[in-house]
C-alpha cells in the first residue's frame, strides 16, 4: 500500500489558520487576568466579607479588653471604657462577684448585656472558667422588629419587612481587682455588617468591574497592537528573504527583541547575496576549469584520429593530464561538500610531518619545474605530531597550489617548518601581488575569491582554502593567513606534537 503524507505550503497554512495569534492570545491572557483579579475582589468583599469582619471585630474586643485589664485599678477607668466602647462600637459591662455593676458602656444599639436578665447573667457568670481563659459565644440578635410595618402597603424600592438575623459576639472573663476581690469583665460587639456597607460593596464592585472591563478592552488591544505589529511587519518582509532581499520594517525598533531579530534577518539577507553571488562565480571558475581540459581533450583526440602521424606518446600524455586534472577537479568538488556536510571523520594518528612536508614537495616540484615553478623546502629534523596525516597532507598540498597559482614573477614558493616547544607552525610563502586588507577576513569563506580576475590553477582545482578550511576547523588547530600588498602572502597552521 502507498503510503501519502499531507504536506507542502497549503497543509502548512491550513494548520496555521486555525491557531491564534500574538494578538488573540495576549487578550485572551489578559482577559483571563482580569477575570482572576475581578473573582478575587469579589470573593474577598463579598463571599468572605463576614469572615473577615468578624475575625476583625474579635480582635478589636480583645483589644479592648486587654487595655482594660492593664488600668483596671485606675481612678479614671470609666473613661478610658467610654472612650474604647465609642472607638470600636461595643458595648462593656463589669460586674464584682456578687453580680453588683462596677462599669457599665452602652453603645450597642441592640446590646445583649444590657438586656439580660439578672438570672441570666448569674449563670454566664458560672460558666466563665477559673483559669484565667476566656468566654466567647456567638447569639443572635434582630436588627429590626415592628409588627406594624408592611413592606407591601408602600409604594418605591422599600426595604423588606423583615431582615435577617444579626450576630452579636460576647466576651466574658474573670477579673483580679487591687485589694484581691475578684470580678466579671463582659463586652459584646455586632459582628455582621450593616446593611448600608454591604449595598455599597456591592455597588462599588459593579463599578470596578465596569471601569476594569472597559481598561482592559482598551489597554489588552493597545498592547496586543504594539507586540504583534512589528512581527506581523517583520514576517511580511521576511517573505523576501528567501530572494536576499529584506528591507526594516518602521515599527522594528520598538521592542529590543524585535530589532534584533530585524538586524539579524538584514544580515541574513546580506549573506544570501553574497553567497549567491560567490556560489555564481564559483561556478563559472569551476565551469572554466572543466572547460579547459575538456577541450584540450577533444582537440588533441580529434587531432590523432583525423591525423595518424600525430598519434604519438607526447599527444597521449597530454590527454592523460588533462584527463588526470579533470578527474582532480571533481573529486576536489566532492571533497568540497562531504566535507562541509560532516560526512568525513577526521581519524588522527602520529605521523613524522617533515617527512609528509618534503614528500609533497618532491612531489610538486616534478610537476611543476618544466613550467619555470621553484619550491623551496625548509624542513630538516624530524618531527612527530598527531593528526590525519591523509587530511594534513591535503591542506599543505593545496595550500601550496594556491601559493604556486598566485605567486610573483620569480615563481618560487616558500614551504617552512618551525618546531616550538608543545606546537609545529608550518608556512607557505608565495612573492606575489598579496591580498587586500579588505578581502583578507573572506578568504576563507566558502565560496569566497578575491577580485582578482580567474587564473587557472597551477595544480588543484582553486577550491583549496575552503577544504584547507574545514579540515583545520575539524582538528581544532589554530590557523591563519598573513599578506602584504606588493610583497606577498602567507598561510599557516599550526599541529600539536606527539
Amino acid at each position: 500500500m502507498k503510503r501519502t503524507e499531507r504536506s507542502g505550503p497549503a497543509h502548512r497554512n491550513a494548520f496555521l489558520t486555525g491557531r491564534l495569534g500574538i494578538k488573540g492570545k495576549l487578550l485572551i491572557q489578559l482577559a483571563s487576568l482580569v477575570v482572576f483579579i475581578i473573582a478575587l475582589i469579589w470573593i474577598c468583599q463579598i463571599a468572605l466579607l463576614y469572615g473577615f469582619y468578624r475575625n476583625y471585630r474579635s480582635g478589636q474586643v480583645h483589644s479592648a479588653a486587654e487595655m482594660i485589664l492593664e488600668n483596671i485599678d485606675h481612678d479614671d477607668l470609666e473613661a478610658l471604657a467610654d472612650r474604647l466602647s465609642a472607638e470600636n462600637e461595643i458595648c462593656m459591662l463589669m460586674v464584682d462577684a456578687e453580680g453588683e455593676v462596677i462599669l457599665s458602656i452602652d453603645h450597642v444599639r441592640f446590646c445583649v448585656l444590657h438586656h439580660l436578665p439578672r438570672r441570666e447573667l448569674t449563670r454566664l457568670m458560672a460558666r466563665i472558667p477559673e483559669d484565667g481563659k476566656v468566654l466567647e459565644e456567638m447569639s443572635s440578635v434582630a436588627p429590626f422588629r415592628n409588627e406594624n410595618y408592611h413592606a407591601e402597603e408602600f409604594r418605591g424600592d422599600v426595604p423588606e419587612g423583615q431582615s435577617g438575623s444579626g450576630q452579636s459576639l460576647l466576651y466574658a472573663r474573670r477579673v483580679s481587682f487591687q485589694d484581691g476581690s475578684e470580678g466579671f469583665l463582659f463586652i459584646n460587639a455586632q459582628i455582621t455588617p450593616t446593611a448600608t456597607i454591604l449595598r455599597m460593596l456591592r455597588r462599588q464592585f459593579i463599578y470596578i468591574l465596569l471601569i476594569v472591563m472597559i481598561a482592559t478592552a482598551f489597554i489588552g488591544y493597545m498592547m496586543a497592537y504594539s507586540v504583534s505589529q512589528p512581527i506581523i511587519e517583520t514576517n511580511r518582509e521576511a517573505r523576501a528573504l528567501s530572494r536576499g532581499e529584506y528591507s526594516r520594517p518602521p515599527h522594528s525598533g520598538g521592542y529590543r527583541e524585535i530589532a534584533e531579530l530585524n538586524d539579524t534577518l538584514v544580515q541574513a539577507a546580506e549573506d544570501l547575496k553574497k553567497v549567491e553571488t560567490l556560489q555564481r562565480e564559483l561556478i563559472a571558475n569551476i565551469s572554466h576549469d572543466l572547460r579547459t581540459p575538456l577541450t584540450m581533450i577533444q582537440g588533441y583526440a580529434e587531432t590523432m584520429r583525423d591525423i595518424p602521424d600525430e598519434m604519438n606518446p607526447e599527444n597521449m600524455q597530454i590527454i592523460i593530464d588533462e584527463t588526470h586534472r579533470l578527474s582532480s577537479l571533481v573529486n576536489e568538488v566532492l571533497e568540497f561538500s562531504r566535507l562541509r556536510a560532516g560526512a568525513i571523520q577526521i581519524q588522527p594518528t602520529e605521523f613524522d610531518l617533515t617527512e609528509t612536508v618534503k614528500t609533497i614537495c618532491q612531489r610538486v616540484s616534478a610537476m611543476t619545474e618544466k613550467d619555470g615553478y621553484r619550491v623551496v623546502c625548509l624542513a630538516d629534523a624530524p618531527c612527530p605530531v598527531r593528526g590525519d596525516s591523509a587530511r594534513i597532507e591535503q591542506v599543505v598540498y593545496n595550500l601550496l597550489g594556491n601559493a604556486l597559482t598566485y605567486t610573483g614573477e620569480d615563481r618560487q614558493v616558500i614551504m617552512k617548518e618551525e618546531a616550538g616547544e608543545k606546537k609545529v607552525r608550518i608556512s607557505i610563502s608565495d612573492s606575489g601581488k598579496g591580498i587586500d586588507p579588505v578581502e583578507l577576513p573572506y578568504i576563507w569563506d566558502r565560496y569566497y575569491r578575491t577580485s582578482e580576475s580567474h587564473r587557472r590553477a597551477v595544480i588543484g582545482t582553486g577550491l583549496g582554502l575552503n577544504i584547507c578550511r574545514s579540515i583545520l576547523e575539524s582538528h581544532q588547530v589554530p590557523y591563519g593567513v598573513d599578506s602584504t600588498p606588493g610583497v606577498g602572502t602567507t598561510f599557516w597552521f599550526e599541529l600539536e606534537k606527539a
